[in-house]
């Protein structure tokens, strides 16, 4: 039986081209026993083509950022946070995803399908998210990077 994982590189490209053209800024987080690792990575997406452009070092960021969403796929779990600026908001947006078994998920499906049978531990993991959520938009919201490089991102 081939293996039907989805690869990171869909991973995270499925993500951008849910949320579209913009400024975004992706970190990763990945949590395999006591070992934590983070990386994080900012780009221009534009939609259609599934082109991007990237500022000076982040092309290598987005490789790692790549490679920490495998690793999180494989073993242990990954938190995958996407913050976006995009003519759609006024504001950053912001998409949370849950990695790990092979998968990824948003963060909402995996509190659901984790505490449905709790209420009070499904409402505590849904504040939590907010929580997340609104960290997230003031550590990572994109800068407005100045891009020197684009590349079609891999699918």
């Amino acid at each position: 039986m081939p293996d039907t994982r989805p690869t990171a590189q869909h991973v995270i490209a499925t993500a951008l081209d849910k949320i579209g053209s913009g400024f975004h800024t992706l970190h990763v987080q990945h949590v395999h026993g006591w070992s934590v690792r983070e990386q994080r990575a900012e780009l221009v997406f534009i939609t259609g083509d599934g082109r991007a452009e990237f500022g000076e070092g982040q092309q290598d960021a987005l490789r790692a950022v790549t490679h920490l969403v495998e690793e999180a796929m494989s073993s242990g779990i990954g938190i995958l946070t996407v913050v976006s600026n995009t003519l759609a908001t006024s504001e950053p947006s912001v998409a949370l995803y849950r990695v790990h078994d092979g998968r990824c998920v948003t963060a909402e499906d995996y509190d659901v399908e984790r505490y449905s049978e709790c209420p009070e531990a499904l409402a505590a993991a849904v504040r939590y998210r907010a929580e997340r959520e609104q960290l997230a938009r003031r550590l990572y919201e994109p800068r407005g990077l100045r891009p020197i490089a684009a590349a079609a991102l891999p699918r």
